[in-house]
């Protein structure tokens, strides 16, 4: 595994750890193992995707545990704008055949719109096999200007190491034709206009040059000198400012000291830090103990966060304004642990795939191999600012895929073989 994706795990992990409103069509019935009610529309529409290429054994029970991490493989579902959604999977395996022949990689993505047509369909070839190297799985995202954003990889290109492809980030259209290419390391994208954010510098902090690229071209639209300090950990940025949380450790009784080494057992004293366009700061306060992670940064300067609880097993998801109190959201029950995965622009509705596992997955355990509950069920949960319960709640498999369209009226998910999308209604 390279050493600078290891590092930049090793800064995120410790912090990222660890009715007004029905839907339509609800269901509702108790699962015994989660004891968890299900809620929730049906499906609309429901596609078989092998007529499309999906492999006959791609959701198979422990399909994806049998795949070696040296060769990766796609698996998402993207809307690109509120009436198009693309779904992609690997057709090529996911393991070497025999030992001295390479996996070439092909990805196959289709675009539906709201009613199952298809509109688009590309195969597009990819670099899979990492030559002995460990691999993170394949991904792919929202781009800017309603695409979609398939991250490339970096692979070895010899069993010795010595030559890697460059990483890189591909836009497609809802037409599947290329809209732009980059080789650079994705560091993240903004929370609204999915803009693509680089960065580069030492990972232990000091100076860093931060490019955001905005269109479907690319184009650079800002760019930042920032000199992150020793204790500066979660770090987004949004189209109009940044924010990072700034972490002190109890390495002795009530002495607190700024380091970017992560002391396993230290209580944590941390502060949200957030700048505006015209790098006017601000701060707020956690509680002792606590860490935080950053969601995104709104248009209107807010930033979200999850905050963790030293000795607590439920987040919390805020709002931070400057000059004022958080605003807590409603989230997930007792024992689930799980992020936002998407959201509407505004975040009047966001939604998360969670577990309660014993022992849950995470992707630095998959490259020391730490054994995890890889097989089995969470759920899928979405919520509404404006209920205090949430209007979707159901057993979903671990091997599925599921996202909430950008005006918050569908959702969709990519499981047992089939697209499905799914309506959400507003009351009057």
């Amino acid at each position: 595994m390279r050493s600078s994706f290891l590092l930049k795990l090793a800064l995120t992990l410790p912090i990222v750890t660890g009715c007004n409103l029905f839907v339509g069509c609800s269901t509702a019935h108790m699962h015994a193992g989660s004891q968890q009610t299900d809620v929730g529309p049906t499906a609309s529409v429901q596609i078989l995707l092998k007529a499309n290429g999906l492999p006959e054994d791609f959701f198979l029970p422990g399909a994806e545990s049998k795949c070696s991490n040296q060769v990766f493989g796609y698996r998402f579902v993207v809307w690109l704008d509120s009436e198009n959604v693309a779904v992609g999977f690997n057709t090529s395996p996911c393991f070497r055949r025999s030992p001295d022949r390479k996996v070439d990689g092909v990805l196959r993505v289709l675009v539906f719109d709201l009613k199952g047509k298809l509109k688009a369909s590309r195969d597009l070839p990819y670099l899979a096999d990492g030559n002995g190297e460990v691999v993170a799985d394949g991904e792919a995202t929202a781009g800017p200007e309603n695409t979609l954003l398939v991250r490339i990889q970096s692979v070895n290109l010899d069993s010795d190491g010595r030559q890697e492809s460059k990483s890189g980030v591909r836009l497609l259209d809802a037409s599947l034709k290329d809209v732009a290419q980059r080789d650079l390391f994705l560091e993240q994208t903004t929370f609204v206009e999915h803009d693509v954010v680089t960065e580069s510098g030492s990972p232990f902090g000091g100076g860093h040059t931060v490019s955001i690229l905005g269109g479907s071209g690319l184009k650079e639209i800002a760019r930042r000198q920032v000199d992150w300090p020793a204790g500066a950990m979660d770090r987004k940025f949004g189209e109009h400012g940044f924010a990072f949380m700034f972490c002190g450790q109890e390495l002795r009784p009530s002495e607190y000291t700024n380091t970017s080494v992560v002391r396993a057992g230290a209580r944590f004293r941390c502060t949200l830090n957030a700048f505006d366009e015209n790098d006017n700061p601000w701060t707020a306060y956690l509680q002792g103990g606590e860490t935080a992670s950053i969601v995104g940064l709104l248009a209107d300067g807010s930033v979200v966060g999850q905050i963790h609880g030293k000795n607590s097993d439920v987040d919390r998801i805020v709002i931070w304004r400057k000059g004022a109190q958080p605003e807590a959201l409603t989230w997930l029950p007792p024992q689930f642990q799980g992020a936002i995965d998407t959201a509407t622009r505004d975040l009047s509705r966001y939604a998360t795939f969670a577990t309660n596992d014993a022992h849950p997955c995470t992707v630095i355990g998959k490259v020391f191999a730490t054994p995890c509950d890889e097989g089995g069920n969470g759920r899928w949960f979405i919520f509404d600012r404006s209920s205090q319960s949430p209007i979707v709640s159901r057993v979903f498999p671990k091997n599925g895929r599921a996202a909430l369209a950008p005006d918050g009226l569908h959702y969709s998910s990519f499981e047992a073989n089939e697209l499905r999308i799914y309506p959400l209604t507003f009351s009057k």
